[in-house]
């Protein structure tokens, strides 16, 4: 059977100017054979230089007139990209399926010609100095849509202080010159408002890579608000002293800054008000004095040197205009100097306070107190006394200045001794001094009390004071030292014992410091009786009275010691100190023992210490009781009894001789 050749159809189609297009959509391909495509060609008929034409991967740009072959597989790389101008041209396209090709098929392709963008700028105002882009203002638009690729600018204002354009290759474009950026750095592209208020005419067209769109002509109007600096009207002292600057309010509606200020002063008496400035102490009347902003704060003025009132000026700059003129009247007026005051006072001796608590300052103007002076008449070394931060001992007869911004600071300290002295103070109030006040600063001390009950002792018992002694101070000081008194003086009566001396006399004083009252101790009497003793104490500055109290010594019990009857063999050794029983009606210990041996006979029993081994019968044996373990007792050399004695003493009496018996066995 014969083969039916395919068929390509194609509609007629239109392209933007330069726009490219795929062919394969725009293509229909038919077999009636159901043959697929094996490939194609494609034909342009226009020769034109700027005509339309076809690209493949292989060819980017496919002269007219020639035969294009690709494979079907290839199709979707065949594009065609319509003219560079306005225009009509009739391309073709035919398929083969393998074993035919089909007939050519004409399509017309229309190329729409360009349309130029339009750019606009609408007619602007910036406040002058100031710094915007040029872009914030730009309206691009194109028909065709086509993307702006450059833009144009001109500036025709040509004055020294007009607005002009800044880009990043040239910080000032002179005016009347072409300045080209690409539209890739408009954001680079700024404007700065003019260093003076006017008008000028700016100019603007884009280009869409094809053609310029039509300049666009724009007015920028550099504008600026004056600002506004008041001053109210206002009273000052005679010769007093102020700042302007706190006089001022100062506004600008553009936000700028003020850079300079103007004063005028119309007071032309020799009396009137003034102003000062560093570099002129005392401005002329009628004069213009230019002061910069960052000075303000040293422009004062003094008021006049008698009563009255004058007309002074001010205005601002904000670095483009002048404020207008603004008036104020300046009033001299008399001044009444402040009053302050300290009441009398107390205070505990070395004790610290600060004044500040103390003062009443006031002015009936309702002027500030600037400052204070201080004054302390009391000479004694142990007066009280200002203290101030650079001074910890402010003499007396001196005068103290202080500013009222540290009046915190000032501390009194009280007398180190009770007593009174004069002070005095004064305020200033920027312009002249109260009179002085005085005041009595009493530095004050309530002794403290110390107490001791009556006590009872046994003979010879030791008691630590502490324990009995009470002792109170209604300042709330501490007890620093105390002094004791005995009053007996018989050789057996109480007394006090401190480490540094183990028996103090009667009818001395005994100082101790609080610390160590712990270690102070009495002794009751040897024998009955009664001792009047004494205690007072000192808070560090005032002794209390003396208290007294009574130490009742006990009459001593003697003791008791005894020794049962013993039984030795002959010879026979036994140690004395395990066969003592002793007691002691009022607990003392025992201090000594004695011992006598009755026995006269040669071999009879006997006692033996370390210091003689071989007491002799009828003496009397002094062993301490400490040594009580070193006497011995030995039984007789032959058998026999024999009376023998012990007695005790417990450092004031000696117990009764008590007889046992001893009896030597074989």
């Amino acid at each position: 059977m014969a083969n039916s050749a395919p068929v390509v159809t194609i509609g007629n189609h239109s392209l933007l100017y330069n726009q490219w297009q795929k062919m394969q959509p725009w293509l229909t391909y038919a077999d009636s054979d159901g043959n697929p495509a094996q490939k194609f060609q494609f034909w342009d008929g226009g020769s034109a230089a700027n005509s339309a034409y076809f690209w493949t991967s292989t060819n980017d740009h496919w002269a007219a007139n020639t035969t294009i072959e690709v494979a079907a597989s290839d199709l979707s790389d065949v594009w065609v990209r319509a003219g560079a101008v306005g225009g009509t041209e009739t391309l073709w396209v035919r398929a083969f399926d393998g074993t035919d090709w089909g007939n050519w098929t004409s399509f017309t392709l229309t190329t729409i010609p360009n349309t130029v963008p339009v750019v606009t700028v609408p007619d602007v105002q910036l406040h002058t100095n100031t710094w915007t882009q040029a872009k914030n203002w730009l309206t691009y638009s194109d028909a065709n849509g086509d993307a702006a690729t450059k833009y144009q600018f001109w500036d025709s204002g040509t004055s020294a202080t007009s607005a002009y354009f800044w880009t990043s290759t040239n910080d000032h474009w002179a005016a009347n010159t072409t300045i080209e950026v690409a539209a890739a750095d408009l954001a680079d592209v700024w404007i700065k408002g003019g260093s003076t208020t006017g008008a000028e005419t700016f100019w603007v067209r884009a280009f869409d890579g094809t053609d310029w769109s039509n300049w666009d002509s724009f007015t920028l109007t550099s504008v600026n608000t004056p600002p506004v600096v008041t001053a109210g009207d206002h009273s000052i002292h005679i010769d007093q002293w102020v700042t302007v600057d706190n006089w001022l309010t100062k506004t600008d509606a553009n936000g700028d800054a003020i850079t300079k200020y103007q004063f005028w002063d119309s007071g032309t008496a020799a009396t009137s008000a003034y102003f000062w400035t560093p570099d002129n102490s005392h401005w002329a009347a009628n004069t213009t004095i230019d002061v910069s902003a960052a000075d303000l704060a040293n422009v004062w003025i003094h008021g006049g040197s008698t009563t009255g009132s004058e007309t002074m000026w001010v205005r601002g700059f904000d670095g483009t205009e002048w404020s207008n003129w603004d008036t104020f009247t300046v009033t001299s007026t008399p001044n009444t100097v402040p009053v302050a005051t300290i009441n009398d006072q107390s205070l505990h001796v070395n004790q610290w306070v600060k004044p500040q608590g103390w003062l009443t300052a006031t002015d009936a103007e309702g002027d500030t107190i600037t400052k204070y002076q201080f004054w302390d008449a009391g000479a004694g070394a142990t007066s009280a006394y200002f203290w101030t931060p650079d001074n910890s001992h402010w003499a007396a007869n001196t005068t103290i200045d202080v500013s009222a911004s540290d009046l915190a600071n000032v501390w009194i300290k009280g007398g180190s001794t009770t007593g009174s002295e004069t002070m005095w103070v004064r305020a200033f109030d920027g312009t002249a001094w109260s009179n002085w006040d005085s005041f009595t600063l009493t530095s004050t001390n309530t002794a403290p009390t110390a107490t001791i009950n009556d006590h009872t002792l046994n003979a010879a018992q030791w008691a630590q004071l502490v324990n009995w002694t009470t002792a109170s101070d209604a300042d709330g000081d501490a007890i620093t030292q105390y002094q004791l008194w005995d009053g007996g003086g018989a050789a057996t009566s109480a007394y006090f014992w401190t480490p540094d001396n183990s028996h103090w006399a009667s009818s001395t004083v005994i100082d101790v410091s609080a610390s160590d009252l712990a270690n102070v101790w009495v002794r009751g009497g040897t024998t009955a009786g009664t001792d009047s003793m004494f205690v007072r104490a000192f808070d560090g500055t005032s002794w209390s009275t003396w208290d007294s109290f009574t130490v009742t010594s006990l009459a001593n019990h003697a003791p008791d010691a005894s020794i049962s009857n013993q039984t030795l063999h002959v010879n026979e050794w036994s140690q004395v100190g395990n066969l003592v029983s002793y007691a002691d009606a009022d607990a003392n210990p025992a201090a000594a023992y004695q011992f006598w041996d009755g026995g006269g006979n040669a071999d009879s029993g006997y006692f033996w210490t370390s210091a003689n081994s071989h007491w002799p019968a009828s003496t009397v044996i002094d062993v301490n009781a400490a040594d009580l373990d070193d006497i011995w007792m030995r039984g007789g050399a032959t058998t026999g009894s024999e009376t023998m004695y012990v007695r005790a003493y417990d450092g004031i009496d000696w117990s009764a001789w008590h007889a046992f018996t001893l009896s030597t066995i074989v």
